[in-house]
């Protein structure tokens, strides 16, 4: 009897702690207000799991969700800057970003920041989970062509000829980080004359190129392409819940992950909401219910998730994000000139 009631009093401690943890980032409702706008690159479905922790902490305060490709959202903060709409930009925002919206956002440093594994040293960005990359593969058209698609280097089979699609690196935040991953992967070291000889490759095979993140699953998944370039969350979330005919793939040469996160807005309407949203986004709470409902991998230090292959086993390569962010506007030159002169017109 003793020994249950001290496992009962465990568990009991162990609660209280993790209400506590949970707790921590909440603020009082009539500080937070009654508004906050979120631009973001989340679907329905993570705006949901958003919503309820959200909603759980501040139930008078309204969530207008915008959502759009990074690359639209950035031009819409950059455009209303004499009279911000947005109070919270979230998804899309990364570690290779470097420092090129610094001038969107106001620096913030969440209450939950010495709770994550990675954080931004400049307190633009509130982490909260980390992407790796797959390639989504249409089963059906795969074993139609009778070929394996396992690896970047497959993508260059001649009967893929047209039948892949990415997205586009300028546009979306998916497309820049499979673009920088190839990057990493394809050669004997970062960009060198060996990964864009391989990119020249894929992009004269007819390669498909869309502006929309989600476009590149959703047509694979209609059978509309053999194989698409994309996040592991994503396409684990699809397959978790049924869809058929398609199956995540990483690739043979391995991968890379990268921290993206939300970043408040600068001279915001509503700050106290924006600064609530960002504590909110690296708690352990809201990190371990989109893992459970999104398959995300958050940032947290309590957060847990099992369903995901280790870094070791999927050949994760770390890559130099300093150098990333100092030439990104340099590497995408160089992949429009490539897009241009070979790209599918």
């Amino acid at each position: 009897m003793k020994k249950i009631l001290s496992i009962a009093l465990v568990l009991a401690l162990v609660l209280s702690a993790a209400c506590a943890l949970a707790a921590e980032w909440r603020r009082d409702p009539a500080e937070v207000g009654d508004t906050i706008t979120v631009y973001t690159t989340m679907d329905d479905g993570q705006q949901a799991v958003m919503e309820e922790v959200w909603y759980s902490a501040y139930p008078d305060c309204h969530i207008e969700w915008i959502k759009d490709s990074l690359g639209t959202l950035i031009a819409r903060v950059r455009n209303e800057s004499a009279n911000p709409q947005a109070d919270v930009v979230c998804g899309g925002l990364f570690q290779t970003d470097g420092s090129q919206y610094w001038d969107c956002f106001d620096p913030y440093k969440p209450v939950n920041y010495d709770e994550q594994t990675v954080v931004d040293p400049n307190n633009y960005y509130a982490y909260l989970d980390i992407q790796y990359m797959c390639l989504i593969v249409n089963t059906k058209i795969e074993k139609e062509l009778g070929i394996t698609i396992d690896s970047y280097a497959s993508l260059l089979d001649p009967a893929l000829a047209g039948k892949i699609i990415i997205a586009d690196p300028q546009a979306t935040s998916s497309g820049f980080r499979q673009f920088h991953s190839m990057l990493a992967l394809m050669g004997d070291s970062f960009g060198d004359e060996k990964a864009w000889n391989y990119l020249t490759e894929l992009v004269k095979s007819g390669v498909r190129n869309t502006t929309s993140s989600s476009e590149v699953y959703k047509l694979v998944m209609s059978g509309e392409y053999a194989a698409g370039l994309s996040y592991e969350s994503i396409v684990q979330y699809q397959v978790e819940n049924g869809a058929e005919d398609i199956k995540l793939v990483y690739p043979k040469e391995g991968n890379t992950g990268c921290a993206s996160g939300a970043g408040m807005v600068k001279n915001c309407q509503h700050k106290a909401a924006a600064e609530a949203f960002l504590d909110m986004c690296g708690s352990a709470e809201v990190q371990q219910l989109r893992a459970e409902a999104n398959c995300a991998r958050g940032t947290n230090k309590e957060f847990t998730y099992e369903a995901y292959p280790s870094d070791e086993e999927i050949g994760v390569k770390e890559l130099d994000f300093a150098y990333i962010g100092e030439h990104k506007e340099e590497l995408l030159n160089q992949w429009t000139e490539l897009w241009s002169t070979y790209g599918a017109k």
